[in-house]
């Protein structure tokens, strides 16, 4: 979601960059200068590697200008070449990840930036084009979560992301009651084929957020054709948290990542696993907290997050921040790796 201007302007959240810069070519149309540099885990402290379980594997401080930047959903492909990422002005950008001979992420190359097609075609409307997660298909498709006009967009192709002219899938019961800027913020496919929704909602500080997950067994690429596919359960957040993206894990759970901003505090960011247990028709789900990122560490407004098996047998995680196209934020890429089996 796009924070409120006044809210923005009254966080000095300026990090500084260090490290190597990398410049690439991006494109879509003409093409963009796009600068990755190197960011650590804690500035004031180069020995600090983990947040709890999780273990840093570098980050990205990336400038893109007016063509890369505002990014709220992140998909990588399982062999960790590519990414893919939509922002909630209506982009999609896609590029290719840079790793060192010890996994850690260093740059990107090959980075293209274009307008998100929706029914109509490209749209300026923001209430149209305001994107919050994607997910792929088995048959190369993707779908896409939207707010304000909510709705889940599916895409039949996409080598560079979601592409062509998309279809409505039937939404959860009860989108239609979903905050302008609180909808479905959350969105994956889970390794057994249902799908797996969350929906923001307001800033009231409860802890319980509505989340719906598909019946098993929908035939044919698991998409819902129906409201009735889709099953309610309610997420409980942490106080003053709310989900803004999920990803699948390789036991059949999900890594939620949350997010809260305040004017003293600036922005946190809270990594939650849910066990495959838990995501059952009517659960409330209290899902294990991971830890947070919040200052001393790498912080900003964190939206997207990705997994993909690692060659060790861990899960890697990928976490990406939207900057609001702010001048006070940044788009920061992170990778870490959660032990435990990936396949």
């Amino acid at each position: 979601m796009t924070i409120r201007k006044t809210v923005v302007w009254s966080l000095l959240l300026v990090a500084l960059a260090g490290g190597c810069a990398a410049v690439v070519g991006a494109g879509g149309g003409e093409p963009e200068s796009v600068k990755a540099v190197t960011v650590p885990l804690d500035r004031g402290r180069s020995g600090k590697l983990t947040v709890g379980p999780l273990r840093f594997l570098g980050g990205l401080d990336i400038a893109g200008g007016d063509r890369v930047g505002g990014l709220s959903g992140l998909w990588v492909d399982p062999a960790g070449d590519r990414f893919f990422a939509i922002g909630d002005t209506g982009l999609v950008v896609d590029g290719r990840l840079q790793t060192d001979a010890g996994g850690r992420l260093t740059g990107l190359s090959d980075v293209h930036s274009r307008p998100l097609t929706v029914e109509e075609g490209t749209s300026h409307s923001k209430g149209r084009t305001d994107a919050e997660d994607l997910t792929r298909l088995p048959d190369g498709g993707w779908l896409v979560s939207l707010e304000r006009d909510h709705r889940i967009l599916h895409y039949k192709s996409g080598d560079r992301g979601p592409e062509g002219t998309p279809t409505p899938i039937p939404l959860p019961p009860g989108m239609d009651s979903a905050p302008e800027n609180g909808g479905l913020e959350a969105l994956t496919r889970l390794p057994d084929g249902r799908l797996l929704a969350m929906e923001e909602g307001k800033d009231d500080g409860r802890r319980e957020r509505r989340a719906w997950i598909t019946r098993a067994g929908i035939k044919g690429d698991g998409v819902p054709r129906s409201a009735a596919d889709w099953q309610p359960f309610t997420y409980l957040a942490a106080p003053r948290y709310r989900p803004t993206s999920v990803a699948p894990l390789p036991d059949g759970g999900a890594l939620v990542l949350e997010r809260w901003v305040s004017l003293l505090g600036g922005w946190s960011s809270r990594l939650v696993r849910v066990a495959p247990g838990q995501l059952t028709a009517g659960a409330v789900v209290d899902g294990e907290e991971l830890g947070r990122l919040e200052p001393p560490l790498v912080n900003d407004n964190f939206e997207g997050i990705a997994t993909r098996p690692g060659p060790a047998g861990e899960t890697l995680v990928y976490l990406i921040s939207d900057n609001n196209f702010s001048s006070l934020q940044r788009t920061y890429l992170l990778l870490f790796a959660l032990p435990g089996p990936s396949s």
